[in-house]
């Protein structure tokens, strides 16, 4: 029964993140907590505010959120203080950009990272993806590493570059980073890196 009951100063994001089994979620959790953390303790408890940070990470990182009753559970926390500190993280962070938007943005990277691929294997042509839903998301790649020969001026032209391929993968990256976590978050965590 020790373990469940913290004092309100042991609890950290790391310990929390680490006994939800959330640990990738963690640095987003630092981040936010950072930003608007002691005003969620404040009003709801420091262990609420942790929690609730490690909540909002999980969402904006793809990690399984842990269900309301599981931090009950292992923190001795009222899931309603969780959730409201959760909300006063939120409403003091820029919001996440919109679920197409970072649909679009996986997509463009998923064809990215196959046409790299195909490009890495030697081969001229990019993936097999015709009527792909997944073609349409980066036309410009796949029409590139497609076509060696310029219908206009029926000059060849050389193809993708594997290293300027590799650039621009990482631009949308950070670009899907940017997108899932909002500008607060994004800002906070590249000033870390």
């Amino acid at each position: 029964m020790g373990q469940r009951h913290l004092d309100e100063t042991e609890l950290t994001i790391d310990c929390a993140a680490r006994r939800l089994e959330v640990e990738p979620a963690a640095e987003i959790a630092r981040a936010a907590f950072d930003h608007a953390g002691e005003l969620a303790a404040l009003e709801y408890g420091r262990p609420a505010a942790v929690l609730g940070a490690v909540r909002l990470a999980c969402r904006r990182t793809d990690v399984t959120e842990p269900a309301l009753g599981r931090l009950e559970d292992a923190f001795d926390v009222d899931p309603d203080r969780v959730v409201a500190a959760d909300r006063v993280l939120a409403e003091h962070l820029m919001s996440p950009a919109d679920d197409a938007e970072i649909r679009s943005l996986r997509q463009t990277l998923i064809v990215a990272r196959e046409v790299l691929a195909a490009v890495e294997r030697g081969r001229g042509a990019g993936p097999e993806l015709p009527g792909s839903h997944l073609a349409d998301a980066a036309p410009f790649l796949l029409a590139r590493a497609s076509s060696h020969l310029d219908s206009r001026t029926d000059r060849e032209f050389r193809g993708l570059e594997p290293a300027a391929l590799r650039d621009h993968i990482e631009r949308l990256e950070a670009d899907l980073e940017l997108a899932r976590l909002g500008t607060d978050l994004y800002a906070r965590v590249s000033d870390e890196e």
